[in-house]
């Protein structure tokens, strides 16, 4: 039995069974497993975010092999299953009869003996092609043939037809099935952009700049950060490229008193810093101690020393005083609907009642943040997710409730190749299809 491909196995059995992001539990079980090998970690790596990222198109194949559905199966058994049809379809470097082999092997070898046969003849017919896999048709059934065929949930695609059309959509499932890039911002506390690409090419490491953040970098092929001299010495700091320009938006300056809610892990908090030369102060709120950890970590590496922490929960009445703050920045907790390129899990774990549930919490927390603006301040609300209750409506009914906060255009306060992801109302509003980058939404609004 092939320990990556079990590791696999444990990996995605373990998080249906707990229903939380992958990403945290694919760094306790795989990264800090001293067991495996580098080269293990990237085929384990490569099978559970592909079995993730295409488990619905997985799906539809076994099932035109199979006469038991998948949703039938027991659970060893169809992940077993869907990582063996996942090397067949996807993975080239992986011969056909290796994929089907071992993962006869695995059933064996996970008590699962008797489904052996029936896992062999369903991946056997796959590998050769026996059975043609009919799809809806596009024409009479768009979204069930964008649902099975670009393997996103159905309540999902229905939605972005609704907002977006067929044709977008499809160019949007396409994007979130795509690898994303590897994106960093540069510490200019520690050296510019220039300088830092100078280090890495030192390095043997190829780096180009991001088109719309000026201190963004894309890195291929970097050393796992663990062990990497210049990311542990605080030159870089993991963050998509649309994430940075929010702290752009704030403007934050140099002196000023900001207070940054669900902060953790502190991709903007340390980017407020860096904008504000680590002079001043942000308080830096969240409701998980934990999450606070490795955010004083990462001011920690990157030389921040401007941010104090606090765990709350920023539904509640804040223990800060009303009107203090020069600026507020809600990070609001979302569905993250604009992420699912880099958390494939988000396409199964998050549920279309989960949008006016998070609707609710983000209204409560605005409104606590709202209470920290002093007169003429400014608030910004950010999420990365792309359904209107949670962006718009939620701006709407703080504006409703507090008439004494006007809607400011971001637009002068982007970096210049960054101003045509502005739509028409003043909004930053970036998608993974149009733009490259993680769809975020962010607001700015002023207190008379």
């Amino acid at each position: 039995m092939d320990r990556a491909r079990k590791k696999a196995l444990d990996v995605l059995i373990m998080w249906e069974r707990r229903g939380s992001p992958m990403d945290p539990l694919f760094d306790r079980m795989v990264l800090k497993d001293p067991h495996i090998t580098d080269l293990d970690r990237a085929f384990v790596r490569e099978l559970v975010y592909g079995v993730l990222r295409w488990m619905g198109k997985l799906d539809w194949i076994i099932s035109a092999y199979s006469r038991i559905r998948p949703q039938k199966m027991e659970r060893p058994v169809i992940y077993i299953l869907r990582m063996g049809t996942y090397q067949l379809l996807f993975m080239d470097r992986v011969p056909p009869h290796a994929a089907v082999d071992e993962a006869v092997k695995l059933a064996k070898g996970v008590g699962k003996k008797d489904a052996a046969s029936f896992i062999n003849g369903i991946l056997r017919g796959i590998a050769e092609g026996k059975k043609e896999v009919s799809w809806p048709d596009l024409r009479t059934d768009p979204p069930h043939h964008i649902c099975t065929y670009y393997s996103h949930p159905l309540w999902m695609v229905r939605r972005w037809i609704d907002q977006w059309g067929v044709e977008e959509t499809i160019a949007l499932c396409q994007a979130n099935n795509e690898i994303p890039p590897f994106t960093a911002r540069v510490n200019t506390l520690k050296g510019s952009r220039k300088e830092a690409i100078q280090r890495l090419q030192d390095e043997g490491i190829e780096a180009k700049p991001t088109p719309f953040s000026p201190t963004g970098l894309i890195l291929k092929n970097p050393p796992p950060l663990a062990r990497w001299k210049l990311f542990q010495n605080g030159w870089f700091q993991l963050q998509d490229e649309a994430s940075q320009l929010v702290s752009y938006i704030l403007d934050p300056q140099p002196g000023e008193r900001i207070l940054e809610i669900c902060a953790a892990p502190g991709g903007k908090t340390t980017h407020l810093a860096q904008l504000m030369e680590n002079r001043g102060e942000i308080m830096a709120v969240d409701i998980s101690p934990v999450k606070l950890r490795l955010l004083q970590e990462n001011c920690r590496r990157l030389g921040v020393f401007i941010v104090k922490t606090l765990a709350l929960d920023a539904t509640s009445p804040l223990p800060l005083s009303l009107g203090s703050f020069d600026r507020v920045l809600v990070d609001a907790p979302c569905t993250g609907l604009g992420t699912l390129r880099r958390n494939p899990d988000g396409k199964w774990r998050v549920k279309e009642a989960d949008i006016s549930r998070l609707q609710k919490l983000q209204q409560q927390i605005l409104s606590q943040a709202a209470s920290m603006v002093k007169r003429g301040g400014l608030l910004v609300y950010s999420t990365c997710t792309l359904t209107q209750e949670e962006n718009e409506e939620v701006i709407q009914t703080l504006l409703a409730e507090q008439e004494e906060f006007l809607l400011e255009d971001v637009t002068p306060y982007l970096p210049p190749a960054s101003k045509t992801l502005v739509d028409g109302r003043g909004f930053l509003f970036t998608l993974p299809h149009r733009h490259g980058t993680d769809g975020i939404f962010a607001v700015r609004i002023r207190k008379a």
